[in-house]
Protein backbone atom coordinates (compact mmCIF):
# COMPACT_ATOMS: atom_id res chain seq x y z
CA UNK A 1 0.00 0.00 0.00
CA UNK A 2 2.90 2.43 0.89
CA UNK A 3 4.54 1.51 -2.58
CA UNK A 4 1.42 1.89 -4.56
CA UNK A 5 0.84 5.72 -2.41
CA UNK A 6 4.39 6.73 -3.02
CA UNK A 7 4.24 5.84 -6.89
CA UNK A 8 1.00 8.03 -7.47
CA UNK A 9 2.85 10.82 -5.50
CA UNK A 10 5.65 10.73 -7.44
CA UNK A 11 3.72 10.62 -10.60
CA UNK A 12 1.50 13.70 -8.90
CA UNK A 13 4.62 15.76 -8.12
CA UNK A 14 5.76 15.03 -12.05
CA UNK A 15 2.93 15.73 -13.77
CA UNK A 16 2.69 18.87 -11.91
CA UNK A 17 5.71 20.80 -13.02
CA UNK A 18 4.62 20.66 -16.58
CA UNK A 19 1.09 21.92 -15.85
CA UNK A 20 2.19 24.44 -13.27
CA UNK A 21 4.75 25.85 -15.90
CA UNK A 22 2.28 26.23 -18.67
CA UNK A 23 -0.50 27.51 -16.53
CA UNK A 24 2.38 30.44 -15.32
CA UNK A 25 2.80 30.75 -18.94
CA UNK A 26 -0.94 31.63 -19.76
CA UNK A 27 -1.06 33.75 -16.44
CA UNK A 28 1.65 35.80 -17.57
CA UNK A 29 0.14 36.21 -21.33
CA UNK A 30 -3.59 37.64 -19.59
CA UNK A 31 -2.10 39.52 -16.90
CA UNK A 32 0.70 41.17 -19.17
CA UNK A 33 -0.99 41.05 -22.40
CA UNK A 34 -5.02 40.74 -22.69
CA UNK A 35 -5.20 42.69 -19.35
CA UNK A 36 -2.08 45.24 -18.78
CA UNK A 37 -2.71 47.40 -15.73
CA UNK A 38 -5.09 48.22 -14.01
CA UNK A 39 -7.68 46.79 -16.54
CA UNK A 40 -7.28 43.24 -15.10
CA UNK A 41 -9.09 44.14 -11.62
CA UNK A 42 -11.47 46.48 -13.43
CA UNK A 43 -12.09 43.40 -16.10
CA UNK A 44 -13.29 41.23 -12.79
CA UNK A 45 -11.57 38.36 -15.03
CA UNK A 46 -9.73 37.23 -11.44
CA UNK A 47 -11.96 34.52 -10.64
CA UNK A 48 -11.86 33.07 -13.96
CA UNK A 49 -7.92 32.37 -14.50
CA UNK A 50 -8.59 31.28 -10.83
CA UNK A 51 -10.99 28.98 -12.28
CA UNK A 52 -8.38 27.84 -15.05
CA UNK A 53 -5.98 27.05 -12.86
CA UNK A 54 -7.94 24.90 -10.38
CA UNK A 55 -9.71 22.97 -12.90
CA UNK A 56 -6.27 22.06 -14.75
CA UNK A 57 -4.32 21.51 -11.17
CA UNK A 58 -7.50 18.83 -10.99
CA UNK A 59 -7.81 17.64 -14.31
CA UNK A 60 -3.95 17.16 -14.78
CA UNK A 61 -2.05 16.09 -11.59
CA UNK A 62 -5.16 15.31 -9.66
CA UNK A 63 -6.35 12.70 -12.11
CA UNK A 64 -2.64 11.20 -12.79
CA UNK A 65 -2.69 10.58 -9.47
CA UNK A 66 -5.84 8.91 -9.17
CA UNK A 67 -4.91 6.56 -12.36
CA UNK A 68 -1.71 6.16 -11.62
CA UNK A 69 -0.74 2.66 -11.00
CA UNK A 70 2.79 0.64 -12.03
CA UNK A 71 2.29 -2.14 -14.67
CA UNK A 72 -1.46 -1.14 -15.02
CA UNK A 73 -2.48 -2.28 -18.39
CA UNK A 74 -3.23 0.92 -20.41
CA UNK A 75 -1.41 3.36 -18.18
CA UNK A 76 0.01 5.06 -21.48
CA UNK A 77 -3.56 5.75 -23.14
CA UNK A 78 -4.74 7.16 -19.51
CA UNK A 79 -2.33 9.61 -19.90
CA UNK A 80 -2.49 10.91 -22.71
CA UNK A 81 -5.57 10.98 -22.52
CA UNK A 82 -5.41 13.24 -19.06
CA UNK A 83 -3.08 15.31 -21.38
CA UNK A 84 -5.69 16.05 -23.94
CA UNK A 85 -8.32 16.82 -21.60
CA UNK A 86 -6.03 19.47 -19.72
CA UNK A 87 -5.17 21.01 -23.06
CA UNK A 88 -8.94 21.40 -24.10
CA UNK A 89 -9.63 22.67 -20.67
CA UNK A 90 -6.81 25.38 -20.65
CA UNK A 91 -7.75 26.31 -24.19
CA UNK A 92 -11.29 26.51 -23.48
CA UNK A 93 -10.89 29.00 -20.90
CA UNK A 94 -7.99 30.58 -22.42
CA UNK A 95 -10.43 31.52 -25.17
CA UNK A 96 -13.09 32.45 -22.83
CA UNK A 97 -10.57 34.75 -21.15
CA UNK A 98 -9.41 36.64 -24.54
CA UNK A 99 -13.08 37.08 -25.34
CA UNK A 100 -13.13 39.56 -22.47
CA UNK A 101 -10.23 41.18 -22.84
CA UNK A 102 -10.58 44.97 -23.34
CA UNK A 103 -9.66 45.66 -26.98
CA UNK A 104 -11.33 49.08 -27.11
CA UNK A 105 -11.47 52.73 -24.89
CA UNK A 106 -14.32 54.18 -26.39
CA UNK A 107 -14.54 57.83 -25.77
CA UNK A 108 -18.81 58.81 -25.71
CA UNK A 109 -20.32 61.91 -25.08
CA UNK A 110 -19.17 62.11 -21.36
CA UNK A 111 -16.77 59.07 -20.67
CA UNK A 112 -14.57 56.38 -21.97
CA UNK A 113 -15.89 53.26 -22.44
CA UNK A 114 -13.93 49.66 -21.87
CA UNK A 115 -15.43 47.42 -24.57
CA UNK A 116 -14.40 43.77 -25.18
CA UNK A 117 -13.41 41.64 -27.73
CA UNK A 118 -16.82 39.61 -27.64
CA UNK A 119 -18.77 42.31 -27.27
CA UNK A 120 -18.42 44.17 -30.74
CA UNK A 121 -18.32 42.60 -34.92
CA UNK A 122 -14.94 44.33 -35.89
CA UNK A 123 -15.89 43.61 -39.58
CA UNK A 124 -18.86 46.42 -39.14
CA UNK A 125 -15.58 49.29 -38.21
CA UNK A 126 -16.08 51.75 -41.17
CA UNK A 127 -11.87 52.18 -40.71
CA UNK A 128 -9.78 49.75 -41.93
CA UNK A 129 -7.06 51.28 -39.10
CA UNK A 130 -9.40 50.85 -35.90
CA UNK A 131 -9.56 47.28 -36.58
CA UNK A 132 -6.64 46.35 -34.65
CA UNK A 133 -5.11 47.06 -31.34
CA UNK A 134 -2.09 48.28 -31.31
CA UNK A 135 0.54 47.05 -28.86
CA UNK A 136 -1.29 45.79 -25.45
CA UNK A 137 -2.85 49.21 -24.52
CA UNK A 138 -6.93 48.82 -25.54
CA UNK A 139 -7.13 51.03 -28.92
CA UNK A 140 -8.69 55.11 -28.07
CA UNK A 141 -11.95 55.68 -30.15
CA UNK A 142 -14.31 58.48 -30.97
CA UNK A 143 -17.64 57.90 -31.00
CA UNK A 144 -19.20 60.87 -32.58
CA UNK A 145 -22.60 61.62 -31.88
CA UNK A 146 -25.26 61.92 -34.77
CA UNK A 147 -25.56 65.83 -36.17
CA UNK A 148 -28.69 64.37 -38.13
CA UNK A 149 -31.87 65.13 -35.80
CA UNK A 150 -33.44 61.85 -38.03
CA UNK A 151 -30.23 59.93 -36.98
CA UNK A 152 -30.07 60.82 -33.85
CA UNK A 153 -33.88 60.08 -32.99
CA UNK A 154 -33.18 56.94 -34.80
CA UNK A 155 -30.18 56.24 -32.15
CA UNK A 156 -32.09 57.26 -29.11
CA UNK A 157 -35.15 55.25 -29.94
CA UNK A 158 -33.21 52.42 -30.39
CA UNK A 159 -31.53 52.48 -27.21
CA UNK A 160 -34.71 53.93 -25.00
CA UNK A 161 -36.93 51.79 -26.69
CA UNK A 162 -35.52 48.65 -28.24
CA UNK A 163 -32.78 48.43 -26.12
CA UNK A 164 -29.74 48.03 -28.63
CA UNK A 165 -26.58 49.18 -27.50
CA UNK A 166 -25.41 52.43 -26.80
CA UNK A 167 -22.76 54.57 -29.57
CA UNK A 168 -19.78 53.14 -27.46
CA UNK A 169 -20.91 49.36 -28.99
CA UNK A 170 -21.76 50.34 -32.20
CA UNK A 171 -18.88 50.41 -34.47
CA UNK A 172 -21.24 52.66 -37.13
CA UNK A 173 -20.25 55.39 -34.95
CA UNK A 174 -17.00 54.79 -34.24
CA UNK A 175 -14.41 57.65 -35.66
CA UNK A 176 -10.68 57.74 -35.23
CA UNK A 177 -9.67 58.89 -31.17
CA UNK A 178 -7.89 62.03 -33.20
CA UNK A 179 -11.30 63.45 -34.81
CA UNK A 180 -12.68 64.37 -31.28
CA UNK A 181 -10.29 65.45 -28.97
CA UNK A 182 -11.87 68.88 -28.78
CA UNK A 183 -14.98 67.10 -27.08
CA UNK A 184 -12.94 65.23 -25.11
CA UNK A 185 -11.29 68.07 -23.56
CA UNK A 186 -14.53 69.83 -23.19
CA UNK A 187 -15.91 66.73 -21.01
CA UNK A 188 -12.70 66.57 -18.85
CA UNK A 189 -12.45 67.39 -15.21
CA UNK A 190 -9.49 69.06 -13.41
CA UNK A 191 -7.30 66.28 -11.90
CA UNK A 192 -6.91 68.79 -9.00
CA UNK A 193 -10.62 67.95 -8.26
CA UNK A 194 -9.08 64.37 -6.99
CA UNK A 195 -7.16 66.09 -4.50
CA UNK A 196 -9.57 67.82 -2.20
CA UNK A 197 -9.12 67.56 1.41
CA UNK A 198 -10.62 64.63 2.83
CA UNK A 199 -10.81 63.25 -0.50
CA UNK A 200 -9.91 59.82 -0.38
CA UNK A 201 -8.87 59.60 -3.73
CA UNK A 202 -6.09 61.87 -3.41
CA UNK A 203 -3.46 59.60 -1.99
CA UNK A 204 -3.80 57.15 -5.11
CA UNK A 205 -3.80 60.67 -7.40
CA UNK A 206 -0.59 61.81 -5.21
CA UNK A 207 1.19 58.59 -5.72
CA UNK A 208 0.71 58.60 -9.49
CA UNK A 209 2.03 62.07 -9.62
CA UNK A 210 5.24 61.69 -7.94
CA UNK A 211 6.07 57.97 -10.09
CA UNK A 212 5.63 60.56 -13.01
CA UNK A 213 6.91 63.57 -11.45
CA UNK A 214 3.67 65.08 -12.79
CA UNK A 215 2.04 68.09 -12.15
CA UNK A 216 -1.61 68.10 -11.57
CA UNK A 217 -2.60 71.17 -12.72
CA UNK A 218 -1.12 69.84 -16.58
CA UNK A 219 -4.08 67.17 -16.76
CA UNK A 220 -7.38 65.96 -16.57
CA UNK A 221 -9.50 63.17 -15.87
CA UNK A 222 -12.92 60.91 -17.17
CA UNK A 223 -14.74 58.53 -15.99
CA UNK A 224 -13.68 54.73 -17.51
CA UNK A 225 -16.83 52.68 -17.04
CA UNK A 226 -15.25 49.04 -16.99
CA UNK A 227 -16.97 45.43 -16.40
CA UNK A 228 -17.11 45.55 -12.62
CA UNK A 229 -16.25 49.17 -11.56
CA UNK A 230 -15.23 52.42 -12.81
CA UNK A 231 -11.93 53.98 -12.33
CA UNK A 232 -10.57 57.89 -13.60
CA UNK A 233 -8.77 57.89 -17.24
CA UNK A 234 -5.98 60.58 -16.70
CA UNK A 235 -6.20 62.53 -19.89
CA UNK A 236 -2.88 65.32 -20.64
CA UNK A 237 -4.72 68.35 -20.24
CA UNK A 238 -2.79 70.15 -23.55
CA UNK A 239 -2.41 67.31 -25.82
CA UNK A 240 -6.43 65.56 -24.98
CA UNK A 241 -4.73 62.01 -24.75
CA UNK A 242 -5.00 59.71 -22.23
CA UNK A 243 -1.55 58.97 -20.15
CA UNK A 244 -2.84 56.81 -17.68
CA UNK A 245 -5.91 55.21 -15.53
CA UNK A 246 -6.31 55.57 -11.54
CA UNK A 247 -8.24 52.93 -9.84
CA UNK A 248 -10.05 55.20 -8.07
CA UNK A 249 -14.02 55.98 -8.26
CA UNK A 250 -14.42 58.70 -10.94
CA UNK A 251 -17.76 60.27 -10.00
Amino acid sequence: MQRALLSKYQAFRRRLVPTLITLLIAAAVIRLLWFPGPYFSLSGIGPLVLIMIAVNLIIGPGLTALVYREGKPGLKFDLMAIAVVELVALGWACHAIYLRQPVYAVFAVDRFEVVAAAEIDRTQIADPKLRSRPGHEPRLVFAEVPTDQDKLNKLLDDVLHLGLPDIDRQPEFWRPYASGIVVVKSQSRPLTDLLQPGDSRSKRVKGWLRRNDASAGDYVYLPLRAKVRDAAMIVHADIGYPVGVLDVDPW
